[in-house]
């Protein structure tokens, strides 16, 4: 069993959603990839699909940001048809390590602070575009809650709002309630969301709130 625990989402803000998400468990850790399909261009969908399958395909928890940018310069030119942003988290004992490229993000919450893992993103050229310049990044604990997402929920999240209350939500719901932090009034939301959340898996009998201070 991998010593953390997932729980993601998709949701379309219209039809048919260009987010794409997927977690791989491995003894000692977890890889994340996200990817969004660049809407306007056509075939985004395809495009995210194609980021996906092709970390899958390379996924290890052996990777440096190096080898992870190498993996993400390869996506750009296997991309046939469409353009998608992509981020890979690789998480295990020894730290966070991945890279990105686009507007979808990796946000690490711990000790009271929001650390943007992907500040130095390069926002486009996109994968697919033959001309993507991808970011690696590192953190050297995986401790806090981890967050993957796409721009529907990174640009319209209120940071604040997120800081106070995620840490209180039961974390198999987590992922859907922080899609609720996103709708407007109306109960459409701006963009396609796709998040997941990751965390270290807690001790059983651990109190109901984690409290990332005092994670193992």
């Amino acid at each position: 069993m991998s010593p953390f625990e997932t729980t993601t989402v998709t949701v379309p803000y219209r039809g048919r959603c260009e987010d794409r998400v997927q977690v791989l468990d491995f003894d000692d850790g977890v890889v994340i990839a996200v990817a969004d399909g660049a809407g306007g261009i056509g075939a985004g969908d395809q495009a995210a699909e194609t980021v996906i399958r092709e970390i899958v395909s390379f996924a290890s928890l052996t990777h440096d940001e190096t080898a992870w940018c190498h993996i993400l310069q390869q996506i750009d030119h296997r991309i046939g048809d469409g353009e998608s942003t992509g981020v890979v988290v690789a998480c295990s004992s020894r730290g966070i390590v991945g890279a990105c490229v686009g507007d979808s993000q990796a946000w690490l919450l711990a000790d009271g602070e929001l650390l943007d893992l992907t500040r130095n993103r390069v926002r486009k050229p996109l994968l697919g575009s033959g001309e993507a310049v991808p970011t690696g990044f590192s953190h050297p604990s995986a401790q806090g809650l981890l967050l993957v997402a796409t721009d529907g929920f990174c640009n319209y999240v209120r940071r604040e709002q997120l800081m106070k209350d995620a840490l209180w939500i039961e974390f198999i719901v987590l992922a859907r309630k922080l899609v609720e932090m996103v709708r407007l009034p109306s109960g459409d939301l701006w963009d396609d969301v796709g998040i997941v959340a990751c965390r270290p898996r807690p001790r059983i009998g651990k109190r109901k709130r984690y409290d990332l201070a005092d994670a193992d």
